[in-house]
């Protein structure tokens, strides 16, 4: 991994990356734009679109139940992680639940599947795409309960899931892979094209997400959860892949999806339920800066 290898991950990969968030960044300060409606429709049409898509044309082989697998292990070591060293800290309930939501909630879908299109094409987005389903219904049932702490019961958090229609994307996708079954060449033309404009729409997303974000004063936590987030992660992601044997492009994938930092849905679940939303909103930006470096070295090191 020489300097002339980070330097080109840095310009031809991380760099589009910031470039596009960054006028997402400045089109919310000089234009107040807010983020919601897009979300909005990022959440109910365009991801949709994107998960059947990939997952409707793919090839499908037994690397999807690992990455389902590496998913929920990784998950719930992070949660165990996490829980560890909140209760090592002594934060108090509310920190606590902050602190969680920030080193549980990745952001695989805005800022990680781009990363990896980039990074590994089309082959490593289908691979990223099912992962970033997987980690969504994962951790947002998960980032329910860390931050009610008692407010939400199994069956609401389970109903929740439910209503996001990316549970039904990615299982009909896979129906319809399985089976065999041609849509219709107009309608396989209208998801394609609804698919292709989820990822530059999930860039401008983050940059004005980022925009509105405020660093609270508690740097402590901030710094903890954002080194837990970009480098425990990762030296927790390389041995699992290595246990359970993944190799090419879906171990890679797996590793920098892991990897990825804190998702502005953190925030979301956090003001919902009063958990310290501005510490969780200081993480997500701390990480996501902090990751421009993390993830040019950890793509040194995966790809070939």
């Amino acid at each position: 991994m020489s300097l002339s290898n980070l330097a080109s991950i840095l310009i031809n990969i991380i760099l589009p990356v910031v470039l596009i968030a960054a006028v997402g960044f400045l089109l919310a300060k000089r234009l107040d734009i807010e983020a919601r409606p897009l979300s909005r429709t990022m959440l109910y049409f365009f991801t949709p679109a994107l998960i059947f898509s990939q997952t409707y044309h793919a090839k499908l082989s037994s690397e999807y139940a690992s990455i389902a697998i590496f998913s929920i292990v990784m998950t719930a070591v992070m949660v165990l992680v996490s829980w560890l060293l909140a209760k090592g800290m002594r934060y108090d309930r509310l920190t606590s639940s902050a602190f969680m939501l920030g080193v549980l909630f990745v952001n695989a879908g805005n800022y990680g599947l781009p990363l990896v299109l980039f990074a590994f094409g089309e082959e490593g987005l289908v691979r990223a795409a099912f992962y970033f389903t997987m980690s969504a219904i994962l951790v947002q049932t998960l980032g329910i309960f860390v931050a009610a702490r008692g407010k939400a019961d199994a069956r609401a958090a389970f109903v929740n899931t439910l209503k996001l229609p990316l549970v039904y994307a990615v299982t009909i996708g896979l129906i319809f892979n399985l089976a065999r079954i041609e849509m219709p060449a107009p309608l396989t033309k209208a998801i394609d094209l609804a698919a292709g404009a989820a990822v530059p729409t999930m860039l401008v997303i983050l940059g004005i997400e980022l925009a509105r974000a405020k660093i609270e004063e508690d740097g402590a936590v901030i710094g903890l959860a954002t080194m837990t987030k970009l480098i425990i992660v990762p030296l927790i992601a390389f041995p699992l892949a290595a246990l359970m044997r993944l190799e090419g492009v879906t171990r890679a994938v797996c590793i920098v999806e892991a990897s990825m930092p804190t998702a502005v849905m953190a925030t979301i679940v956090a003001l919902e339920f009063d958990a310290r939303p501005k510490l969780v909103t200081g993480i997500v930006f701390a990480s996501t800066l902090g990751s421009i470096f993390t993830l040019t070295i950890l793509l040194g090191i995966l790809k070939p």
